[in-house]
């Protein structure tokens, strides 16, 4: 292990473990009979055995705290089976052809767009009076919306429908990228010869293969689902809300109390994220050994049986994916129209007037969040640059491996945001750090490293060290080789990262409130605070704003290197 890794090492590690513990402390704070406050983070109180905290005794009698504790870990089991599903049985029924392509140049632009404005996309298009059932009304002649809560419903439908429209993208382009390695087509061709048909021959044979290949990443979803705020402030339950988003209340509360009872919160949020991920664990031995079972019964003789199992399987694989998509992309068509529509009754499908006063006053108040994101995305996907750089370029030299950095890297995305973020802010608080664009970039960046450091990966991992060889036998040194040779044939790669890590850091919007403590808006914090105003033209608006930025980025990193090798094909 190099010193840069064992550097890396300490620098992600230090924060995530002291920021967790800071967090869940306070929950075992409590008072004394006459008044006193004891801080089990000072050494000199003394805690009397047997007692136990009072923030528990109080989290426990909070009305409803069993049920956002069941929603939230619905939502981290639901989000991803419902993504995996989708994304394997398309994969299954298209494998290699034309539309599996198209749907993946489709679903990458929709990957760019943040969570918190596909959330805002969905519930404009599936309210009771939103697009979808001004369509359905004007071929029905409905006069009156449906009688029907949808966004915000307890049974969080309108939650895991959103996060399962948003996670299905990412989880498709990975597989994709993971898919070579399957040696697909040779294993469909092996179970067609035992009497399969192709969409099963894909799911028996290729599925297991690549599932392993994909597990982190799904993880990592399982463990954001279970603890997001900002879609589920939008688009999760009210009464009571979701664990994490009563987190983050009684976190900003002024009031002592309220700081125990988050970190009780806190650890329970910490059991649920890992409740998600020890059921999810179980459930693939299950899975497993039903597919073991499966395929030792072997294909079934009766050619009827294969087609009947065909027909179910292809028509689902090759229209839920996509439909997804299109609700997502028809999402972002009604802000549009929201954003720039004046009077727009019920049943109507286009605003009957048209105005620009809500760009106007968005664009009246734009410029401080506007240079606040930038800055910060900068800030921290520099930092994630130069950091993945100097560690990649020191185990090149010393031949060493990546595999245990690559795996710690995801740690940040296993751990719940709202668990170490609040411990950064708690840690700022104790050393009289004020809150501050630096602060909120030190919190992005440790969800912008693993992404950075995963995409140049690959990059040196991808580069002939044969262009090495030959720059050293002219006589180059080390440092001439890292600035002449690698890094112009990694510049594909530098830009990847640099416009994913900045799509990645505009979007976040925890790190941003908690550690901002709200004095440094951002594009995301300021649509997000709009949830409450009701006001559809302004909520697009602000949700258009809020996407355009990652939607350049990723415009960006698809046009520079063409146009910085427009004379040279071979680089691309």
């Amino acid at each position: 292990m190099t010193w840069a890794t064992r550097f890396l090492f300490l620098l992600l590690g230090a924060p995530l473990l002291v920021g967790s513990v800071l967090a869940l402390a306070p929950a075992f704070a409590y008072y004394m009979p006459d008044g006193s406050f004891n801080d089990p983070l000072n050494h000199s109180s003394n805690h009397p055995a047997g007692l136990i905290p009072p923030a528990f005794f109080a989290l426990v009698s909070t009305p409803g705290i069993a049920t956002s504790a069941m929603t939230s870990l619905l939502a981290g089991l639901l989000t991803p089976a419902l993504s995996l599903v989708s994304v394997f049985l398309f994969l299954a029924a298209t494998q290699t052809g034309r539309a599996s392509k198209l749907i993946a140049q489709l679903a990458a632009p929709v990957l760019a767009i943040p969570h918190a404005a596909a959330a805002f996309a969905l519930a404009l298009l599936l309210a009771p009076t939103g697009v979808a059932s001004r369509l359905v009304a004007t071929l029905a002649g409905w006069e009156l919306p449906p009688d029907y809560l949808f966004i915000n419903h307890p049974n969080s439908v309108a939650l895991v429908l959103g996060l399962a429209l948003k996670e299905a993208p990412f989880v498709l382009l990975v597989a994709l990228a993971a898919l070579p390695s399957t040696a697909a087509p040779r294993r469909v061709a092996l179970a067609r010869t035992l009497g399969y048909g192709p969409t099963t021959a894909w799911l028996l044979t290729v599925a297991p293969a690549l599932y392993p290949l994909i597990r982190l990443p799904l993880f990592a979803v399982i463990v954001f689902a279970s603890s997001t705020v900002d879609v589920a402030l939008i688009l999760g339950p009210s009464l009571p809300p979701t664990l994490s988003v009563r987190l983050v209340e009684w976190f900003v509360a002024p009031e002592i109390e309220q700081r125990q009872l988050a970190s009780a919160a806190a650890l329970l949020q910490l059991f649920i994220s890992l409740s998600a991920l020890g059921i999810w664990l179980l459930f693939e031995r299950l899975i497993a050994r039903a597919y073991a079972t499966i395929a030792a019964r072997g294909a079934p003789r009766e050619a009827s049986r294969v087609s009947r199992f065909e027909a179910v399987l292809t028509p689902v694989g090759n229209t839920l994916l996509p439909i997804s998509l299109v609700l997502v992309l028809m999402g972002i068509a009604a802000l549009c129209l929201a954003s720039v529509g004046g009077q727009w009754r019920y049943p109507t499908i286009l605003p009957t007037t048209w105005s620009l006063q809500h760009w106007s006053a968005a664009l009246s108040s734009w410029q401080t969040p506007l240079f606040n994101a930038i800055a910060i995305a900068l800030l921290s996907v520099t930092a994630a640059i130069v950091l993945s750089l100097v560690t990649l370029e020191a185990q090149a030299r010393s031949r060493a491996g990546t595999a245990s950095l690559s795996t710690f890297l995801y740690l940040p995305l296993l751990i719940p945001q709202v668990v170490f973020i609040s411990g950064i802010a708690v840690f700022a608080e104790r050393t009289r750090l004020p809150p501050s664009l630096l602060l909120v970039a030190v919190g992005h960046f440790f969800f912008v490293m693993p992404y950075v450091y995963l995409t140049l990966q690959s990059g040196y991992a991808r580069l002939d060290s044969r262009w090495l060889l030959l720059a050293k036998t002219l006589g180059a040194s080390r440092t001439v080789c890292f600035w002449r040779v690698r890094i112009p044939l990694m510049s594909t790669q530098l830009i990847t990262a640099a416009m994913l890590g900045l799509t990645i850091s505009l979007s976040l919007y925890l790190p941003t409130q908690i550690l901002g403590a709200g004095r440094v808006p951002t594009i995301t914090t300021e649509a997000i605070a709009l949830v409450s105003s009701g006001s559809r033209g302004t909520i697009g608006t602000w949700a258009l704003l809020q996407s355009a930025l990652p939607t350049l980025c990723f415009m960006l990193a698809l046009l520079l290197p063409r146009l910085i090798w427009s004379k040279r094909k071979g680089m691309l």
